[in-house]
């Protein structure tokens, strides 16, 4: 399941940018020239940025646990491809990770706000819609088919919330990230 669910990532990142790419060609806004490659270099980045929480979950937030440990000790080896295999094999175990909870879905929207109205370079502009569709990607994957991992997104808040509410919450993010979307 987990090699599906990392295909599925890489496909709604490059299917997201050859939307819009394919959006900024039937605007006839389209240019190929450097600036593209550094909004798409953005992009990718602020994508695999996200799973950077893993990371400082398991590393920094929990320096004594099991996994911390075995983490640090593949990274002394130099042994990084394992780390970071073993990072996102024990997924599961990692349940208040900063950047997938509702409360930094809604920092992000500011961000992502603020970054297109006011920000003119491209790389950040791909950063910061990379980081979303990394984020409304495992959202709605989550509300689709994993209601447990859902619970999750909500770990700062100290109530249980209702289906509806959950669901309310997925889609009103989505037609943000979809608004925002078209002007990072």
């Amino acid at each position: 399941m987990f090699k599906g669910k990392l295909w599925l990532h890489q496909v709604s990142l490059f299917g997201v940018l050859g939307v819009l790419v394919l959006w900024s060609v039937f605007n006839k806004t389209f240019i190929f020239d450097v600036n593209l490659l550094w909004w798409l270099l953005g992009a990718m980045i602020g994508f695999l940025f996200v799973f950077l929480d893993r990371f400082v979950y398991s590393v920094l937030s929990r320096p004594n646990e099991t996994l911390s440990l075995r983490v640090r000790e593949l990274f002394g080896q130099s042994n990084f491809v394992e780390g970071l295999r073993l990072l996102l094999a024990e997924r599961y175990d990692q349940k208040e990770l900063v950047m997938r909870s509702a409360m930094f879905v809604v920092v992000w929207v500011v961000l992502a706000f603020f970054t297109a109205t006011s920000v003119l370079n491209l790389f950040a502009r791909g950063f910061m819609l990379g980081i979303g569709t990394h984020l409304v990607f495992d959202l709605i994957y989550d509300f689709v088919k994993d209601k447990e991992r859902l619970d999750l997104w909500f770990w700062q808040i100290k109530r249980t919330l209702e289906p509806e509410e959950k669901f309310g919450f997925v889609i009103v993010v989505g037609v943000i990230y979809l608004l925002l979307a078209f002007y990072l």
